[in-house]
């Protein structure tokens, strides 16, 4: 081999070595544009919940049932502390909670928020599903309706949907429809999403005011590049590889991962241009990003009224994590600000 070809291989060798070096740690430092305390999130390891691999029935409830004890004690807790009421009850046959802040603003006394929490159609049931809710109770002063849906691997595709649009029905009859917007973050914001598509199926009557879906699994596939550039630095759900693909097999259940009452990213154009006011969440180190900017750019491809938020350095839903971080009081004063826009043009 002549030293040109020789350094060129030395070369290559090198860049690979970096390349593989740089694919095993991919941890990069919270930035000096982010709060202390989201610096705190930012630089936090990975949690091992996300890269379990759990392969039978047992397996999944045991991982289950130990997120809904942790989470659902500490948002007992959070709502106690901030002076929200939890009420528990049943709409359609699907149970609910009911958020009521001690204050609730004039005009805001004839509108709800239906709120579809998150966990991959896999975590999440009884109250550890309330966390996000509780600022949007206590900081924004809205009365809000938590639907506790089924949930896979005993209840897979569509239980979820069909919970949640059930006991939107129920809500609806109450309130109407103008007076409702559904909100909700990962699964719940692709489910905020298909609801969307299942009260369009419905008659527009059905359509609530708003929509905000806050970084929405709108795609089950691994198919988008944040899938790939995220990966490892989201310090939140690390990788596609592990419980999330696992999730999605077990909630699909066989089913096309395109259906959009699956991957509501595939929604057929003549319904995504009858969309309402839709806000979309997402950060830019989220695992989802692109699942985000895909499905906002087929809203205004239709010139459905969309809006995209990309905070910076925030890994998935990192956005509300911590109450007294300051982005975490912004973002619900956007949310707010928001739903004034919309409740003020109609």
């Amino acid at each position: 081999m002549n030293i040109k070809k020789l350094v060129l291989a030395l070369s290559c060798a090198s860049l690979m070595a970096v390349v593989q070096a740089a694919d095993t740690d991919r941890h990069y430092p919270a930035p000096s544009t982010v709060s202390e305390q989201m610096a705190a999130l930012v630089n936090a390891p990975a949690p091992a919940l996300w890269y379990s691999d759990p392969k039978t029935l047992q397996d999944w409830e045991q991982m289950a049932g130990s997120y809904a004890k942790a989470a659902g004690e500490a948002a007992s807790k959070t709502a106690a502390d901030r002076g929200v009421k939890v009420e528990s009850s049943k709409l359609a046959g699907v149970p609910v909670f009911t958020l009521t802040p001690k204050k609730i603003d004039e005009n805001k006394k004839d509108k709800v928020i239906f709120y579809i929490h998150g966990g991959g159609y896999v975590l999440g049931h009884g109250v550890s599903g309330i966390t996000e809710a509780i600022p949007m109770a206590a900081q924004n002063h809205y009365k809000v309706i938590s639907v506790d849906y089924r949930m896979a691997p005993q209840h897979p595709f569509p239980a979820a949907i069909d919970d949640a649009f059930a006991a939107y029905k129920e809500v609806v009859k109450q309130y109407g429809a103008e007076n409702i917007a559904v909100f909700g973050t990962s699964t719940g914001g692709a489910m905020t999403l298909i609801l969307g598509l299942q009260a369009h199926a419905e008659g527009r009557q059905m359509m609530p005011a708003a929509l905000i879906a806050g970084t929405p699994w709108a795609d089950l596939d691994k198919i988008g590049d944040s899938y790939v550039v995220n990966e490892g630095v989201d310090n939140v759900l690390g990788t596609y590889d592990h419980l999330i693909r696992a999730a999605a097999q077990v909630y699909a259940d066989g089913h096309d991962l395109k259906d959009p009452l699956i991957s509501p990213v595939y929604a057929s154009d003549s319904i995504l241009k009858d969309f309402p006011p839709t806000l979309l969440v997402s950060g830019t180190r989220d695992l989802f990003l692109s699942n985000t900017v895909r499905m906002h750019t087929r809203l205004l491809a239709n010139r459905a009224p969309a809006e995209l938020i990309v905070y910076e350095a925030v890994s998935h839903a990192q956005y509300y994590f911590d109450t007294n971080a300051p982005e975490t009081r912004q973002h619900y004063q956007f949310l707010d600000d928001f739903l004034a826009r919309v409740w003020k043009q109609k």
